[in-house]
């Protein structure tokens, strides 16, 4: 690259993927590929970064990131994006990944790490450990007990608090202490405060916390649904046929619920203008005008099927044919408007990279629409006889697939720039230039193909 090269300070964060996009545009010239500003870039930012550029991109990106960062980037990504990324490093790389990995990344990155890794990594460990971790991997990815943490110190409610004392010293390791009765089962947790400004004599039951145990088997879901009030760096105990196994980490909890949480915003699209319990009038109202705006665009359809109201008396199968038309273009530009929202809502969507994802997505929609448009085009063709009212459904089925990416990608992202929520305003919108689109193409083909017979 020519001139000093860029730096992450200079960028700033909010212009970090536009900076990133503009270097790697230059790898097709002359210049030198420069991306060593990345270094300095925080955590979040980079998981960002990879989030909002193209799968080809990704690994130039990663390679620019600093090995001692790789870790806390990846536990930044979602799940798809981290999977294509450590399937994609090269051997090497895969090498300094593993040499960095700890106990809790296998754990919660065992599914999708190379096999090879995830063994090598346990042969590295002690036969007690390694054990312990091929259990935890027996549990699924959303079940308490792949997370349980065994560094705990297990011991007697009636002990006394001096006895808890001098088992820390041999065992200084333990991240919080279960006390249990005589029959085994669990009692509670020793508080650590007390432990230490108590009088040593104490029996340890007279400072326990009582918390209701995790089971093993339970899902990290419902377990996160009790934690609110509790530290983030506190402990739960975790039972198996009611003895203590271990504890799990309260964090692990509140990043479950986090994440679940956005799921839902993200699946749910929520309108910024509209909550749960906006007035009873005033979402009335809201909605009230949006379905009126639907109602007009719906007319501006039926005005464009009147247009051909002479050609669809005298050919019956386009009125039969058409649903299917507008329908295969409603879904497909229902998906990417989706895939749009999404990102808007995750911040992953800028100016910076709405052309490249744009251009994915009518690389998508030319792939289904060719082939779906086909199927349907052979399956027409069977139906009424006609070649030509096959091939003239498949040409509409694909473009209109184009228009359904387009408005999908670029109708939200517009409704954001004007200040209109895209989650309820966008689907409106992407129906009204599906339906239209479909049936300019549908019919017009089909008036001109009676008109040569």
């Amino acid at each position: 690259m020519s001139g000093e090269p860029t730096h992450y300070a200079d960028a700033g964060s909010s212009n970090l993927l536009a900076v990133t996009l503009q270097q790697l545009k230059l790898e097709a010239t002359d210049d030198a590929l420069d991306l060593s500003y990345l270094s300095g870039a925080p955590h979040e930012d980079l998981a960002n970064l990879i989030e909002s550029v193209a799968d080809s991109y990704r690994p130039q990106i990663w390679a620019a990131i600093e090995q001692a960062s790789w870790w806390a980037v990846l536990h930044l990504l979602q799940t798809a994006t981290a999977q294509h990324l450590l399937t994609h490093l090269t051997a090497e790389q895969q090498r300094r990944l593993a040499h960095d990995m700890s106990e809790s990344d296998l754990i919660f990155f065992a599914d999708i790490l190379p096999s090879h890794v995830v063994d090598e990594f346990l042969d590295r460990q002690e036969p007690e450990l390694s054990e312990q971790l091929q259990t935890a991997l027996t549990y699924e990815e959303e079940q308490v007990g792949r997370y349980v943490d065994s560094r705990v110190l297990i011991i007697r409610s009636s002990s006394s608090l001096k006895r808890i004392q001098e088992k820390l010293q041999q065992q200084p390791e333990a991240q919080a202490i279960c006390l249990i009765a005589r029959d085994g089962n669990f009692v509670g947790m020793c508080d650590w405060h007390g432990l230490y400004n108590t009088d040593p004599v104490t029996k340890a039951y007279k400072i326990a916390e009582q918390m209701a145990p995790l089971d093993h088997e339970q899902k990290l879901l419902d377990a996160a649904q009790g934690v609110s009030g509790l530290p983030v760096g506190g402990w739960l105990p975790v039972v198996k046929d009611n003895k203590v196994i271990g504890v799990i980490a309260i964090e692990n909890l509140f990043l479950r619920l986090k994440e679940k949480s956005l799921e839902n915003f993200v699946s749910e699209a929520a309108s910024e203008e509209e909550d749960l319990f906006t007035p009873i009038k005033q979402a009335a109202q809201i909605r009230a005008f949006w379905l009126l705006a639907n109602l007009l665009t719906a007319f501006m359809a039926s005005a464009v099927i009147g247009m051909f109201e002479k050609t669809l008396q005298q050919v019956v199968s386009l009125a039969i044919l058409m649903p299917i038309v507008a329908s295969m273009g409603g879904i497909a530009g229902s998906q990417t408007l989706a895939v749009a929202l999404r990102g808007l809502a995750l911040n992953h969507l800028h100016p910076s990279n709405i052309r490249m994802l744009l251009g994915k997505e009518l690389k998508v929609a030319a792939i289904n629409g060719a082939v779906l448009g086909s199927l349907i085009g052979i399956i027409v063709w069977q139906w009424f006889d006609s070649a030509g009212l096959g091939c003239i459904i498949t040409i509409a089925i694909f473009i209109n697939g184009l228009a359904a990416a387009a408005s999908g990608t670029l109708i939200p992202f517009v409704l954001k720039i004007v200040k209109v929520d895209p989650a309820v305003a966008g689907a409106v919108i992407l129906t009204t230039v599906t339906d239209i689109v479909g049936f300019i193409l549908f019919l017009g083909l089909g008036s001109l193909l009676w008109s040569l017979s």
